[in-house]
């Protein structure tokens, strides 16, 4: 069973090294890495780390894009070069304990027929290394409920068999915030299943932005309580009522 890890990054070298060298500390070690540069202004840091890990990683390959086209572009254009049948997604600013892989592919060793998307446990880190949330939710089998109330899956936990990002379409590429939860919805919304590895195997560096104060976050968050109106109402109808609030809120402030 081997995996296709894919790695949208922009402007950040070092923090994708970070993150690299916790890819090769790994105990699994069946499968490749595809770096997808989204068009990062010091294009000479990247062609060295692009020359340092293809002699540290069996399979590494490293691919950009000419001028911004936005991480959800360049997390499908990995995607679609994915060439195994499981997909790990990881955002160049984490990082991933050794076991984290290992302990998910065995899960979809054992089930594999009944799991779709296995993710992990993991703590959000401030820009100081100090803790501000755990992702310790265990939702098994059907999480269309669970996904619509909260977005418990940390971004750079999943590990998604490919054909299931397929089939649901991608990531949405129009969205300004909110793909991953965007994403997450449709996968589960298409009745695939999920488990969970219920230990903490990564660490999700989180930026000082929130919906409150950045524009671009409320957007993208009331732009993916519309698209999903359908399934909202027929599941969480109390969650939608708190957004469609919280969106009063946030517009009367600002």
């Amino acid at each position: 069973m081997k995996v296709s890890i894919v790695i949208p990054t922009f402007n950040r070298p070092g923090l994708l090294k970070r993150l690299l060298k916790s890819i090769r500390a790994q105990t699994f070690r069946d499968y490749e890495v595809i770096v997808v540069d989204d068009g990062s202004e010091d294009r000479g840091a990247y062609e060295s780390l692009n020359r340092e890990f293809k002699r540290k990683i069996k399979s590494f390959r490293y691919l950009r894009t000419e001028g911004r086209r936005g991480a959800p572009h360049s997390r499908n254009l990995g995607i679609r070069a994915a060439r195994y049948p499981l997909v790990a997604l990881v955002d160049d600013d984490d990082e991933w304990f050794k076991e984290k892989l290992r302990k998910q592919v065995e899960v979809f060793r054992k089930r594999w027929k009944e799991v779709d998307f296995v993710y992990t446990w993991a703590v959000a880190v401030d820009e100081k290394g100090r803790v501000r949330h755990r992702y310790d939710k265990s939702v098994e089998g059907d999480a269309v409920d669970s996904i619509l109330r909260h977005n418990f899956v940390p971004s750079p936990s999943p590990l998604i068999k490919r054909e299931c990002l397929l089939k649901a379409g991608l990531f949405d590429e129009t969205l300004p915030s909110c793909q991953d939860w965007d994403m997450w919805i449709r996968i589960f919304a298409r009745g695939y299943r999920s488990a969970v590895v219920p230990e903490i195997l990564c660490l999700y560096h989180k930026h000082a932005v929130t919906i409150g104060n950045n524009p671009r976050a409320y957007e993208g968050y009331l732009r993916t309580a519309w698209k999903h109106f359908g399934l909202f109402l027929t599941h969480r109808p109390l969650t939608l009522l708190k957004m469609v609030w919280a969106a009063i809120r946030l517009r009367v402030r600002g």
